[in-house]
């Protein structure tokens, strides 16, 4: 038996009395009649008969729930979790019944007949029929088309499915349930005929978990809103329907990844507790979810442990050098890097692997952040001894490439071609060397920028006919040629100078990248077929010369464990941790043939040695090389080098260019 709104706070307002209580009194607190307080009051008897509580009626003293506080208690815990609880009016209005056909239409892809509706709502088939008319118009209305035969089912991408599905749900609880957007402990029992009260349970408790554990206190809204989220995500992931990738700008998803860790860890608690299964994607979208509804990463509920602190601040403190922008100042930096770094050293201490779907993005787009934040985070090895892998070196990236684009404005560059992913990274590395290290460069299609809005983009670089009236788009050809190049980098440049926001030029740069090669670390068409083989070699030349410390070995191996070390235009850069250098210097090597390295071929091994007093050049020292190594033909008139004259000639003619 299920009991109905009204008569479930009536049951409630009994088992809080410790007294007899008149009947008027019920009467008023729920603004009924005491003629309705005595009809709720015969069904809640016969609710109660599977209890071992009964309802006494006293005349002229009142009414009083007979039964032990344990036995209480229990009933309070049973009627959080009860289902369906609607109005009587609520229940036999077209809206409800739409409800419960739309949810099984879209959510649960089943369809009764008009003859089942009809039984189960007792009115006629041509009610039913009107409100599956209703449901259809809805449906259309909403962008949602609907497969005809026995199985009725909206074809849609699965997240335009939940937010039709949740748009609907909002509009419904407006008219009928009021009060829900303004109750964060609400339990949904009024749709607890299309959501399952466990889910609606693990959610509430999630998002409670969540306020306390960042110290974020979401108003009421966003609460109801990503409750209303979540257990329709749940609700489609138990039934076997996955979100599909999202085609949006890397840009933009470095601001929800800062997430990542709080939405694998939902979707961790949700595999145990309702066996459901979580893929890249869905994480991906559970991030995008959270971060539109105000989340944000800290801890405020445990105790902080002193050295994770002090290595924390020590880490923020090196990049602030490194970079030389006061990311020191920024205290939700703190606090999304601490909420990271205390389960990343529990991680690393127990051998978990977490995978970055981003990470070869960050590595591509934001190679200088990537490679200073790797840099930095020497200081784990120095004090716990653990040495992060690509993945984690990644994740830190990403909160302080969001740090530096608080204080210095980045501008976002779109290249877009119409001939495959070839033609768009010619264009990419002829463009990419000549630009600021303020501008990032992104390859998008065309149905990216269709699907997307770019009122955040700065310009976009097209080899195919594109109409967009909002922002600048710079024509070119499939091929670029020199003076191609040079319009861009002029249109940035002029850009930057309106705008006051790109302060890197290489005119200000007083970094010479040709001043740390050392003649005796150039080898020109070496006989090696081996990665090993060469990294044994290099290191040796380094310690013969006295650069390193005995460490540096170590150091160079590690890194080679943690992640590929080499790049796509053919170029290995093995670096050593900057504790184990004691002069900063690179090394060239070029080979006969090429060698595998990781995922690439290689011809050309450049290594890095950055001492710790030098580390405030670090950021346009590794600038300056990638922009001298990231293209295929520059790697390739280096390793057409003759000598080493003409090696270090062509570097300082590459890193003396000054198109701005």
């Amino acid at each position: 038996m299920k009991l109905t709104k009204r008569e479930n706070q009536l049951l409630d307002l009994l088992l809080l009395q410790n007294e007899y209580q008149a009947t008027t009194f019920f009467g008023n607190q729920l603004s009924v009649s005491n003629k309705t307080i005595y009809s709720d009051l015969k069904n809640i008897q016969k609710y109660l008969e599977k209890t071992k509580l009964t309802i006494d009626r006293v005349p002229r003293k009142g009414i009083y729930l007979i039964g032990s506080h344990a036995q209480k208690e229990h009933l309070k815990a049973v009627l959080s979790n009860e289902t369906m609880v609607v109005l009587e009016n609520e229940a036999f209005t077209p809206a409800y019944r739409q409800l419960i056909i739309l949810a099984d239409l879209l959510i649960y892809e089943k369809r009764g007949t008009y003859e089942d509706y009809a039984e189960q709502f007792l009115i006629s088939k041509q009610s039913i029929k009107k409100d599956m008319d209703e449901v259809f118009t809805y449906l259309k209305k909403n962008g949602l088309t609907v497969k005809t035969g026995s199985k009725q089912t909206a074809q849609e991408k699965e997240t335009m499915i939940q937010k039709v599905f949740k748009k609907y749900l909002i509009g419904y609880s407006k008219k009928y349930h009021p009060q829900a957007e303004h109750d964060q402990r609400d339990n949904l029992t009024y749709f607890s005929e299309i959501l399952d009260p466990q889910i609606v349970y693990q959610v509430n408790l999630f998002i409670e978990k969540l306020m306390i554990h960042t110290g974020k206190v979401l108003n009421d809204y966003f609460v109801y809103s990503l409750r209303l989220s979540l257990c329709i995500l749940l609700t489609r992931l138990n039934l076997g329907h996955h979100v599909e990738e999202q085609n949006e700008f890397v840009f933009k998803d470095l601001k929800k990844m800062q997430l990542y860790m709080i939405a694998l860890a939902f979707s961790e608690d949700m595999s145990q507790e309702l066996n459901c299964v979580f893929f890249k994607h869905d994480i991906q979208y559970l991030c995008s979810l959270l971060f539109a509804h105000g989340v944000v990463p800290g801890v405020a509920d445990l105790p902080i442990d002193q050295k994770l602190h002090m290595i924390t601040i020590a880490l923020i403190d090196e990049m602030t050098h490194l970079l030389n922008v006061r990311v020191d100042e920024d205290e939700q930096l703190y606090h999304s890097l601490i909420s990271h770094i205390i389960p990343m050293v529990h991680r690393l201490k127990n051998d978990i692997y977490v995978r970055n779907p981003l990470k070869e993005n960050i590595k591509r787009q934001y190679t200088t952040m990537f490679t200073l934040t790797q840099f930095a985070s020497a200081v784990f090895e120095k004090h716990y001894g653990l040495f992060l892998n690509e993945d984690e070196v990644s994740f830190l990236t990403i909160h302080f490439q969001l740090a530096f684009e608080k204080i210095q404005l980045t501008k976002h560059v779109l290249i877009v071609c119409g001939n495959g992913l070839a033609t768009s990274e010619l264009i990419f590395n002829r463009i990419k060397q000549n630009l600021p290290a303020s501008v990032v460069i992104e390859i998008a299609t065309e149905k990216q920028i269709k699907e997307n809005p770019v009122d955040d983009i700065d310009l976009i670089i097209a080899a195919v006919p594109l109409e967009i009236s909002q922002i600048p788009v710079l024509h070119v050809s499939a091929l670029p040629t020199a003076d191609e190049v040079a319009m861009i980098a002029a249109y940035l440049s002029t850009m930057s100078e309106h705008e006051k926001t790109m302060t890197y030029s290489k005119k200000n740069t007083t970094v010479s990248l040709a001043s740390f090669i050392h003649e005796d670390l150039i080898f020109l068409n070496m006989a090696f077929n081996e990665k090993k083989e060469i990294l044994n070699y290099l290191i040796e030349q380094y310690e013969r010369l006295g650069l390193v410390e005995h460490g540096f070995e170590e150091t160079i191996f590690q890194r080679e464990e943690l992640g590929n070390t080499s790049i796509v235009s053919g170029v290995a850069i093995p670096h050593g941790a900057p504790d184990t250098v004691k002069e900063t210097s690179l090394s060239f090597m070029t080979t006969k043939h090429p060698v595998q390295w990781d995922t690439n071929a290689v011809r050309l091994i450049v290594t890095i040695a950055i001492a710790e007093k030098d580390m405030a050049i670090a950021k346009d020292l590794v600038s300056d090389l990638y922009n001298v190594i990231n293209s295929k033909e520059n790697v390739q008139q280096i390793i057409e080098s003759q000598n080493a004259e003409e090696l270090m000639a062509y570097v300082r003619r590459r890193t003396a260019e000054d198109v701005f």
